[in-house]
């Protein structure tokens, strides 16, 4: 290939800075025309130093450096690319599919949405990146947040760590301008691990689809849910969630995608932030659709019970015992990000045993601005993400009214076979408490302990497990009873109450496909029948390190193919089966749920065929909504 000598380029430029009066496309073609600029060159050592330096923007006027601009956002060569967005140049990747599919796409890993939360801004609202210079990198993923990985138990991460990545099969350019639907993927880790990047989120084959992919980090356990109120309200990593979609709206056209076509989707605590994010008015107008996968805002493991004491409690495991929020944030914020991570756990008590709480920091309800007891008109205050408990502003129908996707794997607290492995205690903990499977926001008078609450005890044992007691045979009955307690109810009570809101079609999943993709029973090395949490997202991101070769007519490569195209169908048209039976691989119309529908709530159960059904684990659920509604008198059932 041959390279552009950078004279031609400032030729170019430099003959529309003295004045010849040429649009932008007419230089770019005299560029084009000295040096055959395409998608094929090299960028030369001298435009690199130039570019870098800032150079062009000191030696040309405003009106030539806009025209350098679109000059370089041409440019493609061997697999580098320039872009122009609205805060600075950066050069990504053009690249082939690594799965195996024909063609190539554009990638743009490690874009700074944020600058670093770190000193006085540690717990806090971050603020956005600012415009720079030059051209930055962004051919690699940023630092990870902090946080421990739960399968290697090794610390990892950065506070510096507000990066995104952006994968798009098609740029703007000279002649085209794509508006391309947007998939903005917000990752799980229970909020306390895990990232954007794509040792597990590779972005093949949604983005083969025609959609721009998003992927983000956002901060984690105590440095992103620690909550105090006053400078430290809660929330931080939610709202590091909605700084990332003030960016999408700001700069996602500039690679090829339309911002009035969003779509946030996650799974687990992914999910979980994708419904926080349609109860906040902070996020109103960022995005026009959402998909939660296997999370939910009502899960039990995604609410905080008493953050503030567990704010104090973290700072006494570190050796400072105080009763003054202002001393305990300043004794914190010098605390290193990995002694924050390791001394969370500490805080975790035997009572959080008991209520199945193994995540000390996760969202928490925030104080109202005007109630602060330090609250200071002159001082800026973040404002809250959430005021309320999901439940009531969900029942209240204050959300945003937006097209709604949601659903769970069939066997999802397989996931908590990991608990067993690490504590062979936990059956026999779980017989001698008999108390410890009724749920603590079940409202039984004088608490779940009481008589009463042995009652109810023995009901959900008699349920779930006859007359046999919770032993290594009865995993199944267990895995069963977690499932509905920490993913099913949680989920389905929240499709019912989008479900009966108008203008909020809503689309309800049961996932029970048990394949060769399923991630997370490969990562936990699991061979038990079933769909544990996390399995299906094999079926929607490329996770190329397990280098699977399946033979196109397996059942699995149908089953993603179909997850993939009904997840894109909804972000471009808000319909996952536009064509219901007259496309080939539905041959079947996904029905949303319906005010009319009284009672019955339709759901698409996902095997290696797809079949619309009622009421989903009928039974089981019915036995828990009857507990409800006679305990916490229709609190949080929407029948």
């Amino acid at each position: 290939m041959k390279t552009i000598p950078i004279v031609y380029i400032i030729l170019a430029l430099i003959t529309c800075a003295i004045g010849l009066a040429l649009a932008p496309a007419q230089v770019a073609e005299i560029a084009a025309s000295t040096g055959q600029l395409s998608n094929k060159l090299k960028e030369t050592a001298a435009w690199r130093r130039i570019m870098q330096s800032g150079g062009l923007v000191r030696i040309l006027p405003a009106r030539a450096m806009e025209v350098v601009r679109e000059v370089v956002g041409s440019l493609r060569n061997e697999g580098r690319v320039v872009l122009v967005t609205p805060n600075g140049i950066l050069r990504g990747r053009h690249q082939p599919y690594k799965s195996g599919i024909s063609g190539s796409y554009y990638s743009f890993r490690g874009i700074r949405y944020g600058q670093a939360p770190i000193g006085p801004r540690r717990f806090r609202g971050a603020l956005p990146e600012k415009p720079w210079k030059g051209i930055r990198l962004a051919v690699r993923e940023g630092s990870t947040c902090p946080h421990r990985n739960i399968l290697l138990d090794t610390f990892k991460g950065d506070e510096d760590c507000l990066f995104l990545n952006v994968y798009t099969p098609e740029l703007p350019n000279r002649t085209r301008h794509p508006q391309l639907p947007v998939m903005v993927w917000i990752h799980g880790g229970g909020f306390a691990f895990g990232s954007g990047n794509s040792f597990l989120y590779g972005p093949d084959y949604l983005v083969a689809e025609g959609v721009v992919l998003v992927t983000i980090n956002y901060r984690l356990g105590p440095l992103g849910f620690l909550s105090v109120g006053g400078y430290a309200s809660g929330n931080a990593g939610l709202k590091d969630q909605v700084l990332a979609l003030k960016w999408v709206q700001e700069n996602i056209a500039a690679f090829g995608g339309d911002p009035t076509e969003v779509t946030i989707f996650g799974e687990s605590a992914g999910g979980a932030s994708v419904q926080y994010l349609m109860l906040s008015p902070l996020a109103t107008g960022l995005f026009h659709r959402a998909i939660s996968e296997s999370g939910s805002a009502l899960s039990p493991w995604a609410q905080a019970v008493k953050p503030k004491e567990r704010a104090f409690k973290l700072g006494q495991v570190l050796g400072l015992n105080t009763n003054s929020t202002e001393e305990l944030l300043e004794f914190l914020r010098k605390v290193p990000p990995r002694k924050l991570i390791d001394a969370s756990e500490e805080t975790l008590t035997s009572e959080d045993a008991r209520n199945n709480i193994g995540l000390p920091f996760v969202p928490s309800i925030e104080e109202n601005i005007g109630t602060w007891d330090d609250a200071d008109p002159d001082v800026n205050h973040d404002e809250p993400f959430i005021t309320e408990p999901p439940i009531e502003l969900l029942k209240r129908g204050d959300f945003h009214k937006i097209p709604y996707l949601t659903g769970f794997n069939s066997h999802e607290a397989m996931l908590f076979l990991r608990r067993l492995r690490k504590d062979p205690n936990l059956l026999a903990a779980y017989q001698n408490d008999t108390t410890r499977v009724v749920p603590v926001d079940l409202q039984i008078p004088g608490g779940r302990d009481s008589i009463e609450g042995q009652a109810v005890a023995a009901s959900v044992r008699q349920f779930y497990l006859g007359s046999r007691e919770i032993t290594k045979d009865t995993i199944d009955e267990l895995i069963d009873m977690w499932t509905d307690l920490m993913f099913v109810r949680g989920i389905v009570t929240s499709a019912r109450l989008h479900g009966a809101a108008r203008n909020a079609t809503t689309y309800l999943y049961r996932f029970a496909f048990d394949g060769a993709l399923g991630l997370y029973k490969r990562l936990l090395g699991i061979s038990r029948p079933g769909v544990c949490h996390g399995d299906e997202i094999g079926y929607l991101f490329h996770f190329g390190f397990f280098n699977l070769s399946l033979d196109k007519a397996a059942p699995e490569i149908q089953v993603k193919r179909r997850m993939v195209a009904m997840w894109t169908n909804f972000a471009k048209y808000g319909l996952p089966t536009p064509m219901g039976e007259q496309d080939s691989d539905f041959k079947m119309n996904w029905e949303p749920i319906l005010q009319t529908a009284g009672n019955d709530l339709p759901y698409l159960d996902i095997t290696d065929r797809l079949k619309m059904r009622i009421n989903p684990e009928e039974k089981r659920l019915k036995f828990w909504d009857d507990l409800y509604k006679r305990y916490n008198d229709n609190d949080d059932n929407c029948e």
